[in-house]
């Protein structure tokens, strides 16, 4: 987030790019760079209150897509994303040949993730990271599209 040649990479590239993506708190870079500045997003659920304090609105889904930018929340469910992109620019059978390919069949043996039903030591880990998150995007909000 602290890297202005990133940064300034990332700006320069929405001009051209069809799509810009993230993964987890890969979402914290565009946001640092000012992309996600009032567009729906998502991040690892644990750090959702420092997305929302660089300029993000935060939505609880595994993937988000908002105009031309794309996020998810988490490692695995980037394949799902992935297929979604898959389909979106080709087409569907095209994306189901790559599930196919990739042996993907997600059956979690515990079931979905119950956010509304974390436990407390989610979240304690949850609020902790929420008193934290304005330190933590206090550095990078100086690089945002403000003072480009």
């Amino acid at each position: 987030m602290g890297n202005e040649r990133l940064i300034n990479y990332l700006r320069f590239a929405e001009h051209t790019a069809e799509l810009l993506g993230s993964v987890s708190t890969g979402a914290f870079v565009l946001a640092a760079a000012g992309l996600l500045e009032g567009r729906q997003a998502t991040t690892h659920w644990a750090f959702y209150k420092i997305l929302e304090e660089l300029g993000a609105k935060y939505v609880r889904r595994g993937w988000v897509e908002d105009g031309k930018f794309i996020s998810s929340a988490g490692v695995s469910i980037r394949i799902d994303m992935a297929l979604h992109l898959a389909a979106r620019l080709t087409d569907e059978e095209t994306a189901r040949r790559v599930q196919r390919s990739l042996g993907y069949d997600p059956h979690p043996p515990f079931g979905g993730i119950d956010y509304d039903h974390l436990g407390a030591m989610a979240n304690t880990v949850r609020a902790g990271l929420s008193v934290a998150a304005p330190m933590i995007a206090a550095k990078p909000k100086r690089l945002t599209r403000q003072n480009r």
